[in-house]
């Protein structure tokens, strides 16, 4: 094959790897405008179930991250695979598994400090959210 047959091939594939690149990357990305609008604990006590929105005008939520470390639990969301405003596996309802100790709940907003949106009362036992939630 001569040195021309080999250039379209060669751009298709180029082009290929690019695209692909473009729809997988922003799924790692994550997102630091996301909110509490609802949740709920279940009656074990075992799990919180968080609703959430974002306040950004393009994309979606696909994932979240839950780390516990010590009596916090802070949470990370991650952007849709498939492009900037893509809904490929779109979720907004997250479950939250709890252990015992933990008492406050965090969400990342990209900076050193994350947000709290749900905290145990010390008394009582019973989650609340330290701001008021959208209506």
């Amino acid at each position: 094959m001569g040195k021309k047959k080999w250039i379209p091939i060669l751009l298709a594939f180029l082009i290929g790897v690019f695209a692909g690149v473009l729809f997988v990357l922003p799924g790692f990305q994550r997102r630091t405008d996301v909110y509490l609008q609802d949740f709920s604990v279940s009656e074990d006590g075992a799990a919180v179930t968080v609703q959430i929105f974002t306040t950004g005008s393009m994309g979606y939520i696909r994932a979240m991250e839950a780390k516990q470390i010590g009596d916090e639990i802070h949470c990370s969301f991650y952007r849709c695979l498939g492009g900037l405003n893509s809904s490929l596996g779109a979720e907004n309802t997250f479950e939250i598994p709890l252990d015992h100790p933990t008492q406050r709940i965090y969400f990342d907003r990209g900076t050193s400090f994350d947000q709290l949106v749900l905290e145990r009362d010390a008394g009582t036992g019973v989650w609340t959210s330290p701001s008021p939630l959208p209506q």
